[in-house]
């Protein structure tokens, strides 16, 4: 198996700028959603393998319980993602979600291709490389948002790819940001059929399966499909940056919040392989927690009014470090992201 631990922080430290500069607008659609989500019916059953959760709460955050499951280890929120809540979240848009994963011009998106995406592609590459001519396997990409990680295969040579996605707003973006019709239009509920059809050998799902109402039938589906040989996942991990945010609730929580009611661990992760009979042959673990505790204390120096050579004292001492302060959770396997491949056996 392939393992990898770490990537720069320094590639993505001006596109996640944002979340500071606009930290209020993005901590009101923290609240938003949070909203919507309590008026969703209570979880009963673990996300990850549908276990009777029990009622011990591990933590509290934006008036949710969160609770661990005794079976399997997955971080639960209190309420479900009902349908409802993911049609309102990614396809009536209450938010600026979309544009959280858009770019405003081709500079930008080829920008975001190149720092975030080829790195993506770059791996799964690495790990199909022992198989037999892994650039002549087909590729869908579900949740193909704004068309980025498809532009990453192409780059890389992969030459039959497509996408689907839920937003009509991404999914027109990315077809006029790859100049040709890759990513299809579908209906949210409309998933299962797809994969259970597709003979695409490899499916990617970056940042998605934590985002969608079944995971548990969404996993099941695609390991019953004979066509499909790997999986590639990228995950929301239950992390450092789920207990800086703990601390900090008046700023934008970036990681378990919004979209995401529940988050994946280690032990969680190896459950669903066993029960589907996935084999994990490459792993990469790198978060942006640093990234996390760096905007934190920005903020906070900012509300302080901090003299402004101490801030920036501060920013280029601890920015000299990012890299090492993230390595360290990241060798420790309790950051904020996960990669993984999986063998379909």
């Amino acid at each position: 198996m392939i393992k990898r631990y770490g990537k720069s922080l320094h590639d993505i430290h001006e596109i996640k700028q944002n979340f500071i500069d606009q930290n209020d607008d993005f901590l009101k659609e923290n609240l938003l959603l949070a909203n919507v989500a309590r008026q969703q019916p209570k979880r009963e059953n673990c996300k990850n393998c549908h276990e009777q959760l029990k009622d011990a709460s591990l933590f509290i955050k934006h008036d949710i319980n969160y609770f661990l499951c005794e079976n399997c280890n997955h971080l639960n929120g209190e309420f479900e993602d009902t349908p409802d809540f993911a049609k309102a979240v990614y396809v009536d848009e209450i938010t600026s979600y979309s544009k959280n994963y858009s770019a405003e011009d081709e500079q930008k998106w080829n920008e975001r291709v190149q720092k975030i995406y080829d790195p993506k592609a770059e791996f799964l590459l690495s790990c199909l490389i022992e198989e037999k001519s892994p650039i002549d396997m087909s590729v869908l990409d579900v949740g193909a948002g704004s068309g980025y990680f498809i532009k990453a295969l192409m780059n890389h040579e992969f030459k039959s790819v497509q996408g689907y996605e839920v937003s009509d707003t991404q999914s027109s973006f990315a077809n006029e940001m790859l100049q040709e019709n890759k990513v299809r239009r579908i209906e949210i509920d409309g998933l299962v059929d797809r994969i259970s059809n597709t003979d695409s050998e490899v499916v990617s799902m970056i940042g998605v399966l934590e985002h969608l109402t079944n995971p548990r039938e969404i996993l099941n589906t695609i390991s019953k499909n004979p066509s499909i040989k790997y999986t590639y996942l990228s995950l929301p991990l239950f992390s450092f940056s789920v207990l800086f945010e703990i601390i900090n609730e008046k700023y934008f929580n970036r990681h378990l919040s919004g979209g995401h009611t529940h988050l994946y661990t280690n032990e969680s992760i190896e459950y669903f392989c066993k029960e589907f009979n996935f084999e994990i042959i490459g792993k990469w673990f790198f978060g942006i927690d640093a990234m996390d505790l760096f905007r934190f204390s920005l903020l906070k120096m900012n509300e302080n009014k901090m003299n402004s050579l101490a801030s920036e004292y501060f920013q280029e001492k601890f920015l000299s470090v990012i890299d090492d302060v993230q390595l360290s959770f990241d060798k420790a396997e309790f950051s904020s992201e996960v990669h993984i491949v999986l063998k379909n056996r």
